[in-house]
């Protein structure tokens, strides 16, 4: 809250009305991006939600790859980029591209409520009164559809403060993750001596409980209904019984090994359940917020999906810089680091999965047809398919499969915070 002597001074305009013409781009106003460097071998990722800045070549003028991607023609100097006059005649739209985005929306529709309920609550004004001038102001050269959609979702949401403040990144979530990771209780994988089960036995148990909850998460969650991303209450009962699954599996590091080697086997594969664990914590109740008692804070646990994916993507990544240390390299069987490594490369590439709504999102690892949550599912599917074969194939087998080592070896190489470095050290 601002000092009294601010009060009169606030403005009902939205973040925006200080944009910069030379960081901003001028129709989203979102603050222009550096574009990532492409690892080789792998595919540039989608500028769908990016905001790489681009330098149009029609007049010279810039703009974000997002903004470019979804209008028909420059909004500038209005030579058209993409389709051709034939599709106004057939009710196309004059400056949106057919079945794309619109670019004010795809920024505006996730956060207007959220910039009108600061505004409530930095004032100190009553709830409905403030969000309808808000919303008002901030649309005011806007298309109506904005008014409409972003009035009303305001008002709807007007007593949610938790969720505007969840929609923010927190340290104290981040720190409460990184707590969950240091402070776990170290389990160890161990096979069921009442089955006769040896060691790699085990492994592929674990690995079978894995591979259901990949795809799992990658399915629909009915069959017949639509494929989105959003909660339920059967969603919450099958991610209930996949976690329990994985939970099964683990015993107490009390239990004696006969080498180093096999207790480190043991650990680390610990670790990995204990990993996919963490991202089974994470109960959507919409496309944008739930709840994950490893991440949000106590007594509801919620949390943003988008803040929550970034930083377990960071635990991710230290268990793959983890996986490259001299002790894993010298101690673990090949074929267990390799499909380690692979495991946590599939999980990373699920936690890159922003969502915008309930079956739109963007991908920087993973192309999506026009953006769509379906279609991330299925290519993922079918990429999990081809490094696994890649991953389990014998040498001396002619597969052509491209594995996830390499990006097993980005991932390791990925800046980091220093708090988000050595989290899994034995």
């Amino acid at each position: 809250f601002l000092p009294k002597k601010h009060e009169s001074s606030i403005s009902l305009r939205p973040w925006f009305s200080g944009m910069d013409p030379l960081n901003d781009c001028p129709i989203c106003f979102e603050t222009y991006e550096p574009e990532p460097e492409v690892p080789p071998g792998e595919e540039r990722p989608e500028p769908v939600g990016r905001h790489w800045p681009v330098k149009l070549d029609c007049c010279q003028q810039s703009l974000c790859c997002h903004c470019q991607l979804c209008l028909a023609r420059c909004p500038f100097c209005r030579i058209r980029w993409h389709g051709d006059p034939e599709e106004e005649e057939n009710g196309g739209h004059f400056w949106q591209r057919r079945s794309f985005p619109n670019p004010i929306l795809t920024v505006w529709g996730t956060t207007l409520a959220f910039d009108a309920i600061r505004v409530m609550a930095s004032a100190g004004m009553s709830g409905v009164r403030v969000v309808a001038t808000a919303a008002a102001a901030a649309v005011a050269e806007a298309s109506p559809a904005v008014l409409v959609g972003g009035a009303a979702g305001a008002a709807a949401i007007a007593g949610g403060f938790a969720l505007m403040k969840a929609a923010e990144h927190s340290p104290q979530q981040a720190e409460r993750l990184r707590g969950a990771v240091r402070d776990r209780e170290r389990y160890q994988l161990l096979p069921d001596e009442e089955r006769g089960e040896s060691f790699q036995m085990a492994v592929q148990r674990a690995v079978a409980c894995i591979w259901d909850a990949l795809e799992w998460h990658l399915s629909p969650q009915w069959a017949g209904m639509p494929h989105v991303y959003t909660g339920s209450l059967w969603r919450d009962k099958a991610r209930q019984k996949h976690h329990q699954c994985l939970s099964s599996l683990l015993a107490s590091s009390d239990t004696a090994a006969s080498s180093d080697a096999e207790l480190l086997s043991r650990r680390l594969w610990g670790d990995l359940i204990f990993l996919f664990l963490l991202w089974l914590d994470f109960n959507p109740h919409t496309p944008n917020w739930g709840s994950s008692p490893s991440y949000g804070l106590p007594p509801m646990h919620i949390c943003w999906h988008n803040r929550w994916r970034e930083d377990l993507r960071h635990v991710v990544s230290d268990f793959a810089r983890y996986l490259q240390n001299e002790a894993v390299e010298a101690g673990l069987p090949t074929k267990e680091k390799d499909m380690a490594e692979c495991l946590v490369a599939m999980l990373d590439h699920i936690l890159s999965w922003e969502v915008l709504t309930l079956d739109r999102g963007s991908s920087d690892l993973i192309k999506a047809s026009w953006w769509n949550y379906p279609s991330f599912c299925k290519n993922l599917q079918e990429r999990f398919a081809e490094a696994w074969a890649a991953t389990v194939a014998p040498p001396e087998a002619e597969v052509e499969c491209r594995s996830f080592q390499t990006h097993a070896e980005a991932m390791a190489e990925r800046e980091l915070e220093d708090e988000f470095h050595n989290l899994w050290c034995m």
